[in-house]
């Protein structure tokens, strides 16, 4: 029966996108099979085959206001074996809105309006995910821009609601969240104000308030407080510091992700060793070239301290960790220095070479040489990157990793990697992996 009603519904979609596309209709999509085999130093074989295929098709009217946005995907990630079969019977629906752009009442303000599958950030502690409602975003009333939501509600849960407002002036900014699940009102208020041209201050405060059934005195008042200062002492000199605080076992309900690539000042909730509050304070300047920066975090009891500079091509820089204990002193945790230099070895060859010397008091210390190279020499595998890596810790702990990337004119993408040796660091995979994929977009 599924399998009918998924045959019937993407006929629809064929006959529908055949018959508007005059209209402006828009049909993309991306199949992705890979394959990763693994083999350790025992013998021991594991495969990981994957697929997953995933459908967008999207209507813009004549107006060019309104939009309509469909994704469909599939997924089939096994353990074991070659199954990549892509079953018709699980393609879910991912997401599906309809939006617009204008006002609700002539002469009012400009909004965008969305029906369907609604995408919330209100910010890292008001982030709401797998909605399906209607929001209501960017309606600017005067200085105050203006965005709210409902989620409707379902069998699993009951329906959810919140409001952003943001004020933006010439040296204040202010905004305020408040999302109201039922079980929990959840509050943000955030902001900044540049009292001076060098000097900006600013905050954060999240807030829950418990709606179950209960006695009062026994509901928590979990709550969470960021307040910190930047001033730019000259030109190449940076000044910073504040103070953090947070309800002890609380993480905020609607917390963004963590993302160690875009951290959006939320990542230190999610840490499991740190105090509850703590104040931070740090300096950094650049000085004949020399980029220096020490910083100071009491809620994890550490202190940073870093140097960065380029001498003729070579990357240079050195960074340590020391633990702060005020009744025991300061002792190192770690320290590391790193250098590395691209070379034009010749035409068609590439090499970037780098050295890191690491010592922690776990793993004692470590030395580790690298070089990735690109080649073009070879006209039948252009474009073939090449890497290595030697880890040494002491005379018996010494590994190495080689490997190799190359995209093939058919637009397979092939890599095989081969660790061996002893490696001080346990969570070190050894062994043979090889990969094999292949990617279309439409």
């Amino acid at each position: 029966m599924k399998k009918s009603i998924m045959i019937l519904t993407l006929a629809l979609v064929v006959a529908l996108s055949g018959s508007v596309f005059a209209a402006g209709i828009k049909f993309d999509g991306s199949l992705k099979s890979n394959l990763e085999w693994h083999r350790d130093l025992n013998g021991e074989i594991e495969t990981k085959p994957s697929s997953e295929i995933g459908l967008n098709f999207g209507l813009d009217t004549a107006d060019e206001k309104t939009r309509a946005v469909v994704e469909f995907g599939i997924g089939d990630k096994n353990e074991s074996g070659l199954n990549l079969e892509l079953d018709p019977s699980k393609l879910v629906l991912k997401k599906a809105y309809i939006e617009t752009d204008g006002a609700f009442w002539y002469g009012g303000p400009e909004a965008t309006t969305r029906f369907g599958s609604l995408n919330v950030d209100y910010g890292p502690f008001s982030t709401v995910k797998n909605q399906y409602g209607i929001s209501v975003n960017k309606m600017n009333v005067g200085p105050v821009a203006l965005n709210g939501f409902y989620g409707i509600p379902t069998s699993e849960r009951k329906s959810i609601q919140g409001i952003r407002a943001d004020l933006s002036l010439s040296d204040v900014a202010a905004g305020a969240a408040v999302i109201h699940d039922w079980n929990a009102l959840h509050m943000v208020v955030d902001g900044a104000v540049r009292p001076m041209e060098d000097l900006v201050i600013g905050g954060t405060m999240a807030t829950e308030l418990d709606l179950t059934e209960g006695e009062e005195e026994e509901k928590a008042f979990n709550h969470m407080v960021v307040v910190g200062a930047e001033y730019q002492l000259t030109d190449d000199m940076n000044i910073r510091g504040g103070y953090k605080k947070i309800s002890a076992d609380w993480k905020p309900a609607y917390i963004a992700d963590k993302d160690n690539y875009n951290d959006r000042g939320q990542n230190w909730v999610h840490a499991e060793n740190r105090r509850d509050s703590g104040f931070y304070a740090g300096i950094s300047t650049e000085q004949a070239g020399i980029k220096l920066a020490a910083d100071y975090d009491q809620m994890f009891d550490e202190a940073k301290l870093s140097a960065a500079t380029d001498v003729e091509g070579y990357k240079v820089s050195v960074q340590t960790a020391l633990a702060v204990d005020f009744e025991e002193g300061i002792r190192t945790n770690s320290t590391t220095f790193a250098v590395d230099k691209d070379y034009a070895i010749m035409k068609g060859l590439d090499v970037h070479a780098n050295y890191t010397g690491k010592w922690n008091r776990e793993n004692g210390l470590s030395h580790t040489i690298g070089a990735d190279a690109k080649v073009g020499l070879i006209p039948a595998v252009d474009g073939l990157k090449l890497n290595s890596k030697v880890t040494i810790s002491d005379l018996e702990t010494i590994g190495y990793a080689v490997g190799a990337e190359f995209k093939a004119p058919n637009g397979i993408q092939l890599g095989i990697e081969h660790v061996g040796g002893n490696f001080a660091d346990s969570n070190v995979k050894t062994g043979t992996t090889a990969k094999a994929g292949i990617a279309v977009n439409f």
